[in-house]
């Protein structure tokens, strides 16, 4: 099965796993999907890294640029979207939290994110959802890497600097995919609503103060406490989603924290969890995001409803 394609005009490579291109006219920034390359620019929340460095060399090599990662002439690329929606919907729901597009880049009939696992230069990165297109492709390509130790899966490459602990890191990413495909298996059958891929029709339905189940990410846990209530930015900068947890010191909610702090906040937690409530809008006005207010445990399920 083939996924959605466009074709579009390469502009950069910005490193391992992100590049920006034209498509109808705009300039996009593309992460390109399944793949999660070592950092090769300070400045972010993870090192920059000796793999990093040679991940991003080795996709301007790949795309063809120069050592800025600029074309010298150019380079012509087809994006492919995981899905077969049309290509206006899928340019839609294929972005990311930064809003930038989610998508494979083929050039001259190779496939960039299989062959950058498959020299080792990113883990199949399954953290936010496996591959529908490619599971099985880059899974044996991700096994091929490991048996033969190429790109981050040699131990040595990054040898007295910092490095990241995929040990730790792959089983987490793999946990959090599979509560993700019980998602995609069931959540929109139930009537779920995601906050990426439903963003609109969860603001309409928070225009209408609508009582639905929404699929959420809570790694980040309560990221600002207002006197006794806590807010949890439960969407992102693209797909702006809060919960809001008035009163603390209610027993009711000091369970409710316990369980956030012990089962979905922080890495190696399940993350993921079905969310049920009356939505709002706050401020409560055309521009305001949409919000859910937690205060009692029966709101948090580990499965979809029904």
């Amino acid at each position: 099965m083939a996924g959605t394609r466009v074709e579009v005009t390469l502009l950069k490579v910005v490193d391992g796993d992100t590049i920006k291109v034209t498509l109808d006219g705009r300039n996009e920034s593309v992460r390109l999907t399944c793949l999660d390359t070592e950092e090769s620019w300070p400045g972010g929340n993870k090192p920059v890294t000796e793999a990093g460095r040679r991940a991003s060399a080795w996709a301007k090599s790949w795309f063809g640029t120069d050592g800025d990662g600029m074309p010298p002439a150019p380079v012509t690329l087809t994006l492919e979207f995981d899905t077969q929606d049309p290509p206006s919907l899928a340019q839609v729901r294929h972005r990311d939290n930064y809003g930038r597009l989610l998508a494979y880049a083929h050039k001259a009939g190779k496939n960039y994110n299989l062959d950058a696992v498959a020299a080792g230069w990113s883990p199949y990165f399954v953290k936010y959802g496996r591959s529908r297109l490619y599971h099985g492709a880059l899974l044996r390509a991700e096994a091929q890497a490991q048996a033969v130790g190429s790109g981050v899966w040699n131990p040595d490459l990054n040898a007295g600097g910092p490095s990241r602990d995929y040990v730790r890191l792959v089983p987490w990413w793999q946990m959090r995919d599979s509560l993700i495909e019980t998602y995609r298996a069931t959540g929109p059958q139930a009537g779920v609503l995601s906050v990426r891929l439903d963003h609109a029709h969860l603001v309409a339905a928070a225009r209408r103060g609508e009582v639905v189940t929404v699929f959420c990410d809570l790694q980040g846990g309560i990221n600002r406490w207002v006197g006794d209530g806590g807010l949890i930015y439960a969407g992102s900068p693209a797909q702006p989603f809060n919960l809001w947890i008035a009163d603390r010191r209610a027993s009711e909610v000091q369970a409710l924290l316990r369980l956030l702090a012990t089962r979905y906040a922080g890495e190696g937690r399940f993350n993921y969890v079905y969310i049920t409530g009356k939505t709002a809008l706050y401020p409560a006005r055309d521009d305001g995001k949409p919000q859910i207010v937690l205060a009692e445990l029966a709101q948090l399920a580990d499965l979809p409803p029904g």
